[in-house]
């Protein structure tokens, strides 16, 4: 079972649309997934179809069970753990606005880095866990890149979401060195990508920084992309034919291709030149 975050701390750069369509692209192409909304704004559970105010065994009640020590834990996290409508081989664990509350919860415990990683060493039925992280670098967010075996980055081409890049890289270098030695950068993904000059002249900069760790696939600005989330649906279903649906179908393709060649590279070994 490999453990996949999804991670940029800027909003708007398509990281819950990476996510859920990554997901579900991993379903089609034959895997059996788990997607973590990691996010108390809910965009991932929503943009599946699912309702978070339906469900009262959500994440951070799974974090509280831990704290709590709570006995038959097992059982309580196979009923947090809801099939999707997409498909049997598609589970969520779903959040909700409570789950805000988790800093000021775990703030006060030793093991607080860890939670998510004890979690998912509960279960191991999985080809993939997906989490959906909040667009930002709090303790939810080092527990899903602790628990992560890989980082990926979706980067909108604008220079204002370079700038925080190098945070994010700083994060994980220092994640990879202290709590989490196995975790490497998977890949960074352009998204929202047209032709504009600037989105050019960025994507040049990703070239040159990141290499092949860069997907060769981007994933362009598409109608359909926008409008999906809203009718409950993800790209597959709501425009299969779209260049959105193309799009996410071909970095499956290219995750998976890297897999078998085992490009991804350490974090440690990746490249750290200034912007």
């Amino acid at each position: 079972m490999k453990i996949l975050a999804i991670i940029n701390q800027k909003g708007g750069v398509g990281k819950t649309t990476t996510a859920v369509n990554f997901a579900v692209g991993l379903v089609r192409a034959g895997k059996k997934v788990l997607l973590i909304d990691a996010d108390s704004q809910s965009n991932a559970t929503i943009a599946l179809g699912l309702q978070p105010k339906h469900y009262k065994e959500i994440v951070c009640d799974l974090f509280a069970m831990l704290i709590n020590e709570v006995k038959e834990k097992d059982t309580v996290l196979l009923r947090s753990i809801v099939t999707s409508k997409k498909s049997a081989t598609l589970s969520v664990i779903p959040a909700t606005i409570s789950l805000s509350g988790f800093d000021q919860i775990v703030r006060a415990l030793p093991n607080k880095q860890f939670l998510l990683k004890q979690l998912l060493e509960e279960i191991g039925m999985y080809d993939y866990v997906v989490i959906d992280c909040p667009p930002s670098l709090g303790l939810m967010t080092i527990n899903a890149l602790v628990a992560a075996h890989e980082v990926i980055i979706p980067v909108q081409p604008e220079f204002f979401a370079l700038q925080g890049l190098s945070q994010l890289l700083d994060t994980i270098s220092f994640l990879q060195k202290n709590l989490n030695s196995s975790l490497k950068i998977g890949g960074v993904i352009c998204t929202r990508f047209n032709r504009r000059k600037i989105h050019q002249e960025v994507l040049s900069c990703l070239e040159e920084r990141f290499d092949t760790t860069l997907f060769a696939t981007k994933i362009h600005e598409n109608i359909s992309i926008a409008e999906a989330p809203s009718f409950g649906k993800t790209i597959f279903e709501y425009n299969e034919k779209s260049s959105g649906s193309y799009d996410f179908d071909l970095l499956t393709k290219e995750f998976l291709n890297r897999e078998v060649r085992q490009m991804s590279i350490p974090v440690s070994k990746s490249k750290q030149k200034q912007w």
